[in-house]
C-alpha cells in the first residue's frame, strides 16, 4: 500500500521539566513537513519555550522562542494558530503550489545521520510535549535521483541586535558568501516596536525599501497578516517561490533598519539553504 502523507507520534521527549532543556530524537529516512508540538499538563504555553532549536548532524537549523515561531507562522495566514499546537514547519503551506510548498522541506534521507530537537522551557508547571510528525516521501524521481531542490533545508536561524538610539541600524546577517543561500523572508522582532522602515540592498543596488505601513498593506492585499512588534520583509509575499532572494551570486548584502527610538530584539531570517552551507 502507497500512502502518499504520514502523520505519526514522534519519540517521546526525555527531561520535560518546569524549568529546563526536554530533548527528543527524530528517526531519520523521509521528508519532513511538520513537526508539531502538542503542548500539554497543568500549565505549558507558547511563551514558556524560551528556546526551541532543532539540529540536523549536529548543526542549528530551526532556532526561536515558542512566541516567535508562532508569530511567523500566523504572519503567513494559512490559518489560525491553536495555544496547544505549535509547528515547526519546513514545507510552507502558504505558498502557490505544491511545487512552491514543498521546496524547503526537510528530506532526512539525503545524508541526515541525526536529528534531534530541545525545548527549553520556564515557568511551566507539570508539563507534557507530544511531537506529531507529518510525513511524506523522499524527494526522488521515478528513476531514484534526488529532485534539483531535495537538498534545500527550510531554515529559520536567529541574530540578535541592539539599537542605543534612533537612527538607522546597518545590520548583517550571513548569506553565505561563498555558496550562497536563498531568503524567503527576514523577520525583525522588537522589544519596544521602533522599527519604522526597511532598506536592503545587494551589490549597492537598492531590492527592498519601504516604511512599515508600505510594507504591511502589500502583506495585507497577498493574504499575509503583519504581526505586532514584528518588521518581515518577505520576498515571496505572493507566494511565488522563485522571488525568493538568491544569493548565490551576491558579493554583499546590506540590511539597513530605520528606527524612532532605541530597540533591542532578535532578527529571524528564514533560509532555503543546504545542510552544510549555514
Amino acid at each position: 500500500m502507497s500512502v502518499g502523507k504520514l502523520t505519526r507520534y514522534g519519540l517521546p521527549y526525555s527531561n520535560v521539566v518546569p524549568a529546563g532543556t526536554a530533548t527528543n530524537n527524530v528517526t531519520p529516512g523521509r521528508t519532513l513537513e511538520n513537526l508539531q508540538l502538542k503542548l500539554g499538563g497543568t500549565a505549558l504555553t507558547k511563551a514558556m519555550i524560551s528556546l526551541f532549536r532543532m539540529k540536523a548532524n549536529g548543526k542549528t537549523v530551526i532556532e526561536g522562542t515558542g512566541t516567535q515561531i508562532d508569530k511567523i507562522n500566523a504572519y503567513r495566514g494559512t490559518g489560525t494558530t491553536n495555544a496547544k499546537f505549535l509547528d515547526i514547519y519546513f514545507t510552507d503551506y502558504s505558498l502557490n503550489n505544491e511545487l512552491d510548498r514543498q521546496v524547503g522541506a526537510f528530506d532526512t534521507s539525503a545524508g541526515i545521520i541525526n536529528l534531534t530537537t530541545e525545548v527549553t522551557t520556564l515557568g511551566a508547571t507539570a508539563p507534557q510535549i507530544t511531537p506529531i510528525l507529518i510525513e511524506s516521501a523522499s524527494q526522488k524521481s521515478r528513476q531514484g535521483e534526488m529532485l534539483p531542490f531535495a537538498t534545500l533545508i527550510a531554515k529559520t536561524l536567529r541574530y540578535p541586535y541592539n539599537i542605543g538610539t534612533g537612527g538607522k541600524l546597518p545590520v548583517t546577517v550571513p548569506f553565505g558568501l561563498t555558496n550562497g543561500a536563498i531568503i524567503k523572508r527576514l523577520h525583525v522582532f522588537q522589544n519596544a516596536g521602533t522599527m519604522t522602515g526597511a532598506t536592503v540592498k545587494q551589490d549597492s543596488l537598492v531590492i527592498h525599501e519601504s516604511l512599515k505601513d508600505e510594507n504591511e498593506f502589500m502583506q495585507v492585499r497577498h493574504g499575509r497578516v503583519p504581526q505586532a512588534g514584528v518588521y518581515t520583509i518577505d520576498f515571496v509575499v505572493d507566494g511565488d517561490i522563485k522571488k525568493a532572494l538568491d544569493t548565490r551570486d551576491a558579493r554583499s548584502l546590506e540590511w539597513l533598519f530605520d528606527f524612532s527610538a532605541a530597540d533591542s530584539g532578535d532578527i529571524l531570517v528564514e533560509y532555503l539553504d543546504p545542510l552544510g552551507n549555514l
